[in-house]
């Protein structure tokens, strides 16, 4: 077993002004439920709004419309504190951090979750503000009961896959968010697939509309599956078609077909690449970090030089399977074989997906074990393990 580094927190960004929308994204279909949910928070009795989705329907897409959207910036005069929260949250630095963005004060180290809740309502109550919290991407109602508040003018947006993380009170509404109408998907498909919202002239239109019309209106399944395809030639499109339309349908919000659909994306890899892929479920999602940190993996486990490293990882981008930020292109940096000022980030799907296929290596030939939420004990599949001989490369645990 080959253990390469730990990630320190300076390697991970949680960064709450990440709320902004880059120019380099194309949204559509977004307006009217920016509007919708513009609506329910801007009533007088509405201190909650819970936006519902599965996975990969646009939730994040539309929080952070919602934070760039001129009325509510005008309503909230800027108060605008956007916060990922995904499946294993570090909750007390959410607290410290939502100190920070509200009160304007330097962050605060609190002595658990009880303490810093009531220390941040007080702050909360002391200098009423209209204020909007996004709280992005929870997975449970317990995470989210220790980030709720209540003061004047204070409203908390919430996105989930789940509707019963909502809580059901008077002052609570819940949004749930359509998938895209065909127009819409359609002009998502062909910006990622062609660069443009329509289809040119000189491709097969109808084969288009039958590889979209599988994605089932879902913006990241026309993202990452529109990505892959830009630039292949006819072939390439059909197989892909037989492909996707073996698989489960999308379209009722089923999370195995997803999956199933999403496969396809990564079908034209080669054995090396693949297996970069599937070491993305080591990391958490939603979360911005070190491109160093994988790259080193890559570098020291697969035995690939830094260069043919990071053009898998620019590769990775371009077909939308992870996001980088920061300064990509600092050519001195990367000369040298330094991504230091590049971070790259995943889709939780995304990482469910690499999740999904690096498990069916199957027993004493699984190469990745990782704990992916914090546990108070080692999983049992682990345990089980202990006497035998394993071809495990790489441990991933969180703590």
């Amino acid at each position: 077993m080959a253990l390469v580094r730990s990630i320190d927190s300076s390697e991970i960004v949680d960064d709450c002004a990440y709320g902004v929308l880059g120019k380099s994204q194309f949204y559509v279909g977004l307006e009217k439920c920016i509007g919708d949910l513009r609506g329910m928070l801007l009533d007088k009795d509405v201190s909650v709004v819970g936006a519902q989705s599965m996975g990969g329907g646009g939730k994040t897409s539309l929080a952070l419309g919602l934070c760039n959207d001129p009325q509510i910036k005008e309503y909230f005069h800027e108060n605008v504190v956007f916060i990922t929260v995904s499946q294993s949250p570090n909750l007390i630095g959410i607290l410290e951090t939502m100190w920070e963005k509200i009160g304007g004060r330097k962050k605060q180290e609190f002595q658990n979750l009880e303490d810093g809740h009531k220390q941040l309502q007080q702050l909360i109550l002391r200098q009423p503000k209209s204020t909007l919290v996004i709280l992005d991407d929870v997975w449970s109602r317990i995470h989210l009961e220790n980030l709720l508040f209540e003061g004047p003018g204070y409203k908390t947006v919430v996105t989930t896959r789940d509707r019963s993380n909502i809580p059901t009170t008077q002052t609570t509404r819940l949004y749930q968010l359509p998938l895209l109408c065909k127009e819409d998907a359609l002009s998502l498909f062909c910006f990622w697939a062609f660069g443009r919202t329509s289809i040119p002239s000189t491709i097969d239109a109808n084969l288009v509309k039958e590889v979209q019309a599988e994605c089932g209106g879902l913006p990241l399944a026309l993202k990452v599956i529109g990505s892959c395809l830009r630039g292949e030639p006819h072939d390439v499109w059909e197989r892909a078609k037989d492909q996707i339309s073996r698989g489960e349908s999308i379209s009722d919000y089923h999370k195995k077909g997803l999956i199933k659909l999403l496969e396809i994306s990564i079908d034209s890899l080669d054995d090396v690449a693949r297996e970069c892929f599937l070491d993305l479920g080591l990391f958490p999602e939603e979360r911005k970090i070190s491109a160093d940190a994988l790259l080193d993996i890559w570098v020291y486990v697969r035995n690939l030089q830094w260069h043919n490293a990071f053009s898998i990882l620019s590769d990775f981008a371009s077909r939308n399977l992870l996001n980088l930020t920061g300064n990509p292109w600092s050519r001195v940096a990367i000369s040298y074989g330094s991504a230091s000022e590049l971070y790259f980030s995943q889709h939780g799907v995304m990482r469910e997906l690499a999740l999904h296929l690096g498990s069916q290596d199957g027993g004493d030939h699984r190469k990745r074990f990782l704990m992916p939420r914090k546990e108070a004990s080692l999983p049992e599949k682990w345990e089980m393990l202990n006497h035998r001989a394993c071809d495990v490369q790489l441990l991933s645990i969180q703590t």
